[in-house]
């Protein structure tokens, strides 16, 4: 049970490491939409130091509570992320394709070309922003619990786009994907390709916390412990490597 509980708790406070879509755009007083995203942060430190201070005897429903309530909080956090910096992009991209829409009908005479079908058909999807829309719903499967078609999802973005902008993140949360259905062997895969193909994401941090994880899980203690060692060394400032020195504080399993 004990275990169990860890487990649990280090699988809610890296679930919430969000895609890292960017800090805020502009400058001066803080939008409506920052506003909410500072307020949400400082909600979800204070969840953080409450877990951290929840003993090993603590109820495993208490804990359940708590990460069921810091992935929603860094869902929304995600989301937030994801409108603040993509909103101006789309905001010009939508003023490019109507300024060129309007020349074509300029062009060619906009009565006539009123009933063409081809002007009334809409523009494509620019590949970008396709990318970004199919990311963003299948991180929704996974907050949902929907593990089997969250894992399809992110693997079919991945075969669609292998080195996208989101590639590091859908390798990252495939595995706790898999890591959630307690398919470590799969798991540990996926966390070890953000550590080979992207270890410049900021998900390298959190992927090696988890590949310690699951080789706990497959009572590999010492590899474990070695994993956890060289992310507090590579990456000391970081939120997973304050959790490597939780779990090093731990005495050896026997």
């Amino acid at each position: 049970m004990r275990k169990a509980v860890l487990a649990g708790l280090g699988a809610a406070a890296l679930l919430g490491g969000c895609a890292e879509f960017g800090g805020p755009l502009g400058s001066g007083s803080p939008s409506p939409q920052e506003q909410r995203l500072q307020a949400i942060e400082a909600r979800l430190e204070e969840l953080a130091r409450k877990v951290e201070n929840l003993t090993l005897a603590a109820q495993s429903q208490s804990l359940m509570r708590l990460e069921a309530e810091m992935r929603d909080l860094h869902g929304t956090v995600e989301r937030l992320r994801y409108d603040l910096e993509t909103g101006e992009k789309r905001s010009r991209e939508l003023y490019q394709d109507l300024d060129r829409r309007l020349a074509r009908l300029e062009q060619e005479g906009g009565a006539r070309l009123s009933m063409d079908p081809r002007i009334a058909a809409p523009p494509p999807v620019p590949p970008a922003q396709e990318e970004e829309a199919t990311y963003t719903a299948v991180f929704d499967r996974l907050r949902a619990h929907q593990y089997d078609d969250s894992i399809a999802g992110f693997r079919d973005l991945l075969t669609r786009w292998p080195q996208g902008r989101y590639a590091a993140n859908a390798w990252y949360w495939l595995g706790e994907s898999y890591y959630a259905k307690k398919d470590f062997d799969a798991a540990l895969d996926s966390f070890r390709t953000v550590r080979a193909q992207f270890p410049a994401s900021p998900k390298a941090p959190d992927a090696l916390f988890k590949i310690g994880l699951c080789l706990a899980e497959k009572k590999q203690g010492d590899e474990a412990r070695a994993s956890w060692q060289q992310l507090v060394a590579e990456h000391p400032d970081s939120s997973a490597a304050g959790l490597a020195r939780e779990r090093l504080k731990q005495p050896k399993a026997p």
